[in-house]
C-alpha cells in the first residue's frame, strides 16, 4: 500500500505538534481555588513554564497545597504527597 508523502509529512507535522502541546501543557490541581495573587506567586517562582495555558483544577483529597503537573512531571507539593511519603518511608524502616 502506497501512501501519500504529502499526506505522511501533513500527519507527521500534526502528531510533532500535538505532542509538543502535551509536553508544555501545564495542569495545576490544588484543594481550593487559586487566587491572583496565588497564581502570580507560581508564575514568579516557576517562571521558565507557560501559565498562560495553564489548567487549575480542584481536588479536595490533596487536603492542602497543590500539585503542578508539566508534561510528563509531576511536583508534588500537597500535604496529601507528603504524608504519603511519610508512610512508605514508616513501613520502610519495618
Amino acid at each position: 500500500m502506497k501512501i501519500n508523502p504529502k499526506l505522511k509529512k501533513d500527519l507527521k507535522s500534526f502528531l510533532l505538534d500535538k505532542i509538543h502541546k502535551e509536553q508544555n501543557r501545564i495542569q495545576v490541581l490544588s484543594a481550593d481555588v487559586l487566587g491572583v495573587d496565588e497564581k502570580k506567586v507560581l508564575g514568579k517562582k516557576f517562571s521558565e513554564l507557560n501559565w498562560s495555558q495553564a489548567d487549575y483544577q480542584i481536588d479536595r483529597s490533596i487536603i492542602a497545597g497543590i500539585i503542578i503537573k508539566v508534561g510528563s512531571k509531576t511536583i508534588d507539593l500537597s500535604l496529601m504527597g507528603s504524608l504519603s511519603k511519610l508512610s512508605y518511608t514508616l513501613y520502610e524502616i519495618d
